[in-house]
């Protein structure tokens, strides 16, 4: 049946504009005004005066890592190191954790605490000296351990630090190589409650109005959750996935995934990290932070350039997370070298990304995805440790723009929940937690931040000729808003609410629904 969208705002992202829209079998038909359009045979949805566009598009997350929090203790609201103890309790007693059964923990900020420093492997043991306990910076790029779980990771004073990585055995504290690579080897869930917390995963993220959604580093540890999703046709959302260098198992399950859906999930390509996150002062960069380091790199220009040669020679994507100027530099330099056929890569994060390597990453067509949440939750951390001056140019959207870059956004989840409508917000404000603005001249307009979210990032998934606007032929891959965020007053986009979201023109999500 054919199923026309009337009486409301239709933001169709491409030039063909009108006030009703038809969908039939999952695709737009057509787009114009209503009189012309209408067939007695038709269902008829009443927008109500809301508001109809594209469905977001998120083009940088961590599905795996999103799904597997919402099986870990939150310490999100936790504000002292004892009440990281006492949560920690709970749950061991609440669940009746046993010796040896691994607890991971999620939502760790040492900036939140009183104490503003890292709780240490001594204080965790005072939690329990048999229970391995695994906490998890909110960046991912770090965590602390106690002393249970560094023996059954067999990690002790003699284990030497990883290339790209830190281990501080005193104090149970690893670091971007060291702690990724060791956090990997962690027993996870059974598969049963592995599977429900992906669809609740896919539940959050349709109620934020995404119907694509990004895996960000598959390891070859997720092989037989992916194995069981896809033959039970448990994804009900588009999913993503970027496979980590050594995922060889995963790749060889899936080589029939390589570019092409198959049950909501294809492989796009590889991921790989060339620096840490500038609020651990990790990230690689060209000028030192405040207090004089540089942060420092997690590949070296060599390994860098067989994985792009490897990622060529398969035609596959890649993904760079690069948040150092420093970083994106040698990105830069290594793909210019090897360069043969358009892959799209993609710089991800791009948070210290200079003007003055724009015009390269314009000739070389490759694709920035900024990390525009940064300006708001981290703003006033990288005022502290970067100065004024280069505080100010973190994430410049305004910059890009000038360049014709099709940069995309993201949340970057689970890191933050990923509400495209809270970084729409935080594009055309760049106001910090505490209210400064930083960075007023890197200010965009709401039409900019949609087509972010929308039409570049269809074209950073080599997608938009199914995805990114409303326009005849593409699926309707569509949201319902409350509020036109073309209209409302920029500091209220995140208000806005998602109404319903619709994948294939099926609905998925429903405000009350």
């Amino acid at each position: 049946m054919k199923t026309i969208y009337t009486n409301g705002t239709i933001i169709t992202m491409d030039e063909n504009q009108g006030n009703a829209l038809v969908e039939e079998n999952g695709r737009i038909i057509s787009v114009g005004e209503y009189d012309d359009l209408y067939q007695e045979d038709m269902l008829v949805i009443d927008l109500k005066g809301h508001t109809l566009m594209p469905s977001f598009i998120d083009a940088h997350s961590h599905l795996s890592g999103y799904a597997m929090g919402l099986l870990q203790v939150a310490l999100d609201d936790c504000q002292t190191i004892e009440d990281i103890q006492k949560c920690i309790l709970e749950y061991i007693k609440a669940n009746k954790i046993k010796e040896n059964q691994f607890i991971n923990c999620k939502g760790y900020n040492q900036e939140n605490l009183k104490e503003k420093r890292h709780i240490t492997k001594q204080e965790l043991d005072a939690v329990s000296s048999t229970i391995p306990i695994c906490i998890q910076h909110y960046t991912g790029h770090c965590g602390v351990m106690n002393t249970p779980a560094l023996q059954a990771l067999n990690i002790n004073e003699k284990t030497i630090s990883p290339v790209g990585g830190k281990i501080n055995y005193m104090t149970g504290f690893l670091e971007e190589n060291a702690y990724t690579s060791y956090v990997q080897k962690i027993p996870m869930k059974s598969l049963d409650e592995l599977k429900e917390a992906y669809t609740k995963a896919q539940e959050k993220y349709a109620s934020y109005g995404i119907t694509t959604i990004q895996d960000g580093m598959i390891v070859d540890e997720l092989k037989d959750i992916y194995q069981m999703l896809v033959d039970t046709d448990d994804f009900f959302l588009d999913v993503v996935g970027y496979l980590g260098y050594d995922a060889v198992q995963f790749k060889e399950v899936f080589k029939d995934y390589k570019k092409q859906y198959h049950h909501h999930f294809k492989i796009g390509g590889y991921k790989m990290f060339l620096d840490g996150s500038p609020q651990n002062k990790t990230a690689w960069t060209i000028a030192s932070y405040v207090d004089g380091t540089y942060g420092y790199p997690t590949l070296n220009d060599e390994q860098i350039k067989n994985n792009l040669q490897q990622a060529i020679k398969e035609d596959m994507q890649v993904l760079a997370h690069c948040n150092g100027d420093q970083a994106i530099e040698h990105y830069i330099n290594q793909y210019s070298q090897v360069c043969s056929q358009d892959i799209r890569p993609v710089i991800i994060h791009a948070q210290m990304m200079r003007e003055s390597q724009m015009q390269r990453i314009k000739e070389l067509k490759m694709i920035p995805s900024f990390f525009l949440a940064h300006v708001y939750y981290f703003g006033d951390i990288h005022l502290r440790q970067l100065g004024k001056e280069r505080a100010q140019t973190i994430s410049p959207l305004h910059s890009a723009l000038k360049y014709h870059l099709p940069f995309t956004m993201h949340q970057d989840a689970p890191v933050i929940e990923p509400n495209m409508l809270e970084t729409i917000q935080i594009a055309v404000n760049r106001q910090t937690i505490n209210g400064k603005t930083l960075g007023k001249e890197e200010c965009i307009e709401p039409i900019e931040a949609l087509k972010a979210l929308t039409v570049h990032a269809a074209y950073q998934y080599h997608e938009e000729k199914d995805k990114g606007s409303l326009s005849v032929g593409k699926k309707a891959d569509m949201i319902i808003l409350s509020d036109n965020p073309l209209k409302v007053d920029k500091k209220h986009i995140k208000d806005i609410e998602i109404i319903k979201t619709i994948k294939d023109g099926k609905v998925v999500y429903e405000k009350n629904g």
